[in-house]
């Protein structure tokens, strides 16, 4: 069976694998280690951490060694980028992503009222620990070998073919290397903790979920509308951090933001501002080999869950003061 068929679609520039003929013998052990993705688009929320590199590549035709299951290396060729196929993606993303969003926001109230998931409304800051928890349970995955396929599928978000729709979620949740997972989850600590406290469980859980959805669609939309051909997978939870960093800095522009122990001038809203920037110049001057469409993606999520939540908070001032008064 074709490996690619099998287990996704590994042969983009950043993880491709060649095999001298003398080897082709090799158990599969040996030579399915060498083609799961370990170079991908790390998401972080602290970007100048990260030093991967991306594969982009150009709209040519490429030779490839492709390793059969009869033992045999063959060469093929392929068309590494196609864009009339990644607008029938993004179209898929597009339905998804807004299927998801609907469903979470009319869904996420009830369950957090009926289901044992009402214990986070008495207590929203341990919601936070369950979705470090969560993040930790796909990173432990990505350590055992025989789940690659599996987590290939659900949890790596390819730019060109969405292997399961369900890469869009499941790739906000998962980190291959600890660093990458101990920098996003540091980062889900310190924000989190306090604005799931501000805002409470259930609208924490729409935020940091459809955020992270947002983000998703903003990296398969960026290299499509633009048509720049990256196709390296991404993966991590920056879109939704960011998307709490922002609704954090909507709400509380003022609260003083450290990095490390250095401390910003100006506040979260300047910090956030600042990070946006960064972002958007990444996007346009494409240097490093960070996901900055996601990050903008989150970032703007953010900004719209803040400017909803503080209005709802406004009416229902607005509704005590009236009765107050009569």
């Amino acid at each position: 069976m074709n490996f690619t068929r099998t287990c996704g679609k590994h042969f983009f520039l950043a993880n491709r694998a060649t095999f001298p003929l003398k080897k082709s013998t090799s158990s599969l052990s040996n030579w399915k280690a060498k083609l799961i993705n370990t170079n991908t688009v790390k998401s972080s929320i602290f970007p100048w951490l990260n030093r991967p590199h991306v594969a982009q590549l150009k709209p040519q035709q490429l030779q490839l060694k492709q390793f059969h299951s009869s033992g045999q290396l063959q060469f093929i060729r392929i068309s590494n980028y196609n864009y009339n196929r990644n607008y029938n993606t993004l179209k898929q993303a597009l339905i998804f992503s807004g299927l998801f969003i609907v469903g979470t926001t009319v869904a996420t109230p009830y369950i957090f009222q009926y289901t044992p998931l009402a214990y986070f409304n008495k207590h929203p800051s341990h919601l936070v620990y369950g979705l470090i928890g969560i993040n930790l349970a796909v990173f432990g995955l990505w350590q055992v070998p025989k789940y690659w396929r599996v987590l290939s599928r659900y949890a790596l978000l390819e730019k060109d073919v969405l292997y399961s729709k369900w890469s869009i979620v499941g790739s906000t949740f998962s980190h291959q290397e600890f660093w990458h997972f101990a920098i996003n989850m540091l980062a889900l600590y310190s924000f989190g903790t306090s604005l799931a406290n501000m805002v409470g469980a259930s609208t924490f859980t729409q935020l940091y979920l459809n955020s992270g959805v947002v983000a998703s669609l903003a990296s398969i939309a960026y290299p499509i509308i633009f048509k720049i051909p990256i196709t390296a997978a991404s993966l991590g939870a920056s879109g939704s951090l960011f998307g709490v960093f922002a609704t954090f800095a909507y709400l509380v522009p003022t609260a003083k933001i450290m990095v490390f122990v250095f401390p910003i001038p100006g506040g979260a809203w300047v910090a956030f501002l600042g990070s946006c920037i960064w972002n958007a110049a990444g996007c346009a001057m494409r240097w490093g080999s960070f996901d900055y469409a996601a990050h903008l993606g989150g970032s703007l999520a953010g900004v719209l869950y803040g400017w909803w939540i503080a209005k709802k908070v406004e009416e229902q001032r607005s509704k005590r003061l009236r009765a107050y008064r009569f």
